[in-house]
């Protein structure tokens, strides 16, 4: 998701905060869309953590992605041609989100060129993070895959140790079972390629 961090503290001036809405609060579990709503604003997360669940045709759960504090959800549905939620967002936590509804949010891509060319940037970086998504999945194997995801996650956090919110969250950005990512887990691991515990991944260090 758009990821704009410290640029909303730092860069929009006081005319474009005014411009989203309040503070909306949302307690934990609470819906704040569900599955094919329509997409007329985009929101950002001031503060707690969300879901995209999608549940397939024999009812089984995908969680599409997971938003954070920073986040900006909508943003690639608002302006398409099907501007329809994936799945459902779900509060992991209790979540408070601003909203800039789309009128809003056009008349400030064509009035303000610092929204503009951040707003633009942001979406460009999501893309290509979304390409090289698509690059690991291309992986033959499973652990091709996992050290794919090690390695980008290197390259981005600049840190040698990975977080991991869990193990679920994991499979399901590699498209795996739980039970197949931990049963490679502990094969690499057995190999001497990676180390984990609750919270963290690492590469060992001859590799």
């Amino acid at each position: 998701m758009l990821q704009i961090g410290d640029f909303m503290i730092e860069r929009l001036n006081n005319e474009i905060l005014r411009e989203f809405s309040l503070k909306c609060c949302y307690p934990k579990n609470n819906f704040v869309c569900y599955e094919n709503d329509l997409c007329d604003k985009i929101g950002y997360i001031v503060e707690g953590s969300l879901q995209l669940v999608h549940f397939t045709t024999n009812g089984e759960e995908k969680i599409l992605a997971e938003l954070k504090s920073g986040d900006i959800f909508g943003d690639f549905l608002i302006n398409s041609e099907y501007p329809y939620f994936p799945g459902n967002l779900v509060c992991l936590e209790e979540t408070s989100i601003c909203f800039l509804e789309k009128e809003k949010l056009n008349k400030l891509l064509v009035s303000n060129d610092a929204f503009r060319n951040i707003y633009l940037k942001q979406l460009s970086d999501k893309a290509l993070q979304l390409n090289q998504h698509n690059k690991i999945l291309l992986q033959k194997s499973l652990k091709d895959k996992i050290l794919m995801y090690i390695n980008n996650r290197i390259t981005i956090d600049k840190s040698f140790i990975i977080r991991i919110n869990n193990k679920q969250t994991l499979a399901n950005y590699l498209n795996v079972t739980r039970q197949s990512l931990s049963r490679e887990m502990k094969l690499m691991k057995k190999d001497n390629l990676i180390d984990y515990n609750k919270k963290y991944i690492w590469l060992k260090e001859e590799n």
